[in-house]
């Protein structure tokens, strides 16, 4: 794959996160319904920043390796996988407690599944053990295998 090819399918990508890029209103709502436990106060997403600047690298030429190249192309495709997640169940399901799980799932981080529910339940004033959120992430990611 040459240069040319990996700066079109970035050109896909930073339309991809532009249509996908949260509106305002919708900010707005994720933070007035508390169904996020990250930050929604900036203007633009971290995926769309990332994607414009990879695009932008390969477009100006400021590749200096093939390594390079393929680690672009690795971060692309996380973006790329994340987007298109969004694109089908929306901001407010993508960052709800079962999505940032899902999310974690997705990317092999089980163990770090289980602590973020577990804390999210605890500071929600739910006593949850080890053992339940165990149950609850295997029960979710058996879900997904079957899906």
């Amino acid at each position: 794959m040459n240069i040319e090819d990996i700066e079109q399918r970035l050109k896909l990508l930073v339309k991809l996160c532009h249509e996908t890029e949260p509106t305002i209103d919708e900010i707005k709502m994720m933070k007035e319904t508390h169904t996020l436990n990250v930050a929604v106060d900036e203007l633009f997403t971290e995926d769309m920043l990332k994607a414009r600047d990879l695009y932008n690298k390969v477009r100006d030429g400021d590749i200096s390796s093939r390594r390079e190249a393929t680690n672009i192309m690795r971060s692309a495709n996380t973006i790329w996988k994340q987007r298109n997640h969004i694109k089908k169940v929306g901001w407010e399901e993508f960052y709800s407690l079962e999505g940032q799980v899902i999310d974690l799932l997705r990317q092999n981080h089980k163990i770090n599944a289980i602590k973020l529910y577990r804390q999210a339940k605890i500071d929600r004033g739910e006593d949850v053990g080890l053992r339940e959120a165990k149950e609850y992430v295997d029960a979710l990611q058996e879900k997904l295998i079957t899906k």
